[in-house]
């Protein structure tokens, strides 16, 4: 995951208890020791745990390096704590749909240039809720789909048959 690091001073200090919690939530969510975060961080244990515990200066380059060490989405979790919700980070982990959106901004900046200035407020407003609508609408799509083939099934489901994201994750 190669994000540039332009925001790498960004302080997050005051989002602690957020973020903090959804620290710990991702690493438990990936199956993590804190031994074994930071080794993957080159940090001493115990400064990982004072970083989990949310003491000491939180930056944004410690978000993502957190985030390389943990396979997660860094601007999600920098929106935890405004959002007071470590849920939306861990919920977008393995999606990095905070990542993708922040990428997808930069390539638009870099084509359009200048030209972002011409945007009036009420037309981005509105794209931005036409995206989400349908994403949602997917994910409403994608649910119905589930249902009916659950629906549809009897017996047991074996593991060997599914494909599931993150299901045979190798610890390194």
């Amino acid at each position: 995951m190669e994000v540039p690091l332009p925001f790498s001073s960004l302080d997050l200090s005051d989002q602690n208890p957020c973020l903090s919690r959804a620290l710990r939530a991702i690493r438990r969510h990936r199956g993590l020791k804190t031994s074994e975060v930071a080794r993957r961080m080159n940090m001493p244990q115990r400064s990982y745990e004072m970083f989990e515990a949310g003491g000491g200066r939180i930056t944004f380059a410690r978000i993502i390096s957190f985030a390389e060490a943990t396979d997660c989405d860094p601007f999600a979790l920098a929106l935890a704590g405004p959002f007071n919700s470590a849920e939306f980070a861990v919920n977008c982990a393995d999606t990095k749909l905070v990542m993708i959106m922040v990428m997808s901004l930069q390539e638009f900046a870099e084509d359009r240039g200048a030209d972002i200035s011409f945007l009036e407020p009420p037309n981005v407003i509105a794209a931005l809720q036409r995206l989400f609508k349908d994403l949602g609408v997917r994910l409403d799509d994608n649910e119905a789909f589930l249902a009916k083939w659950l629906d549809g099934r009897t017996g047991r489901i074996g593991l060997g048959a599914l494909s599931l994201r993150g299901l045979h994750r190798r610890k390194a």
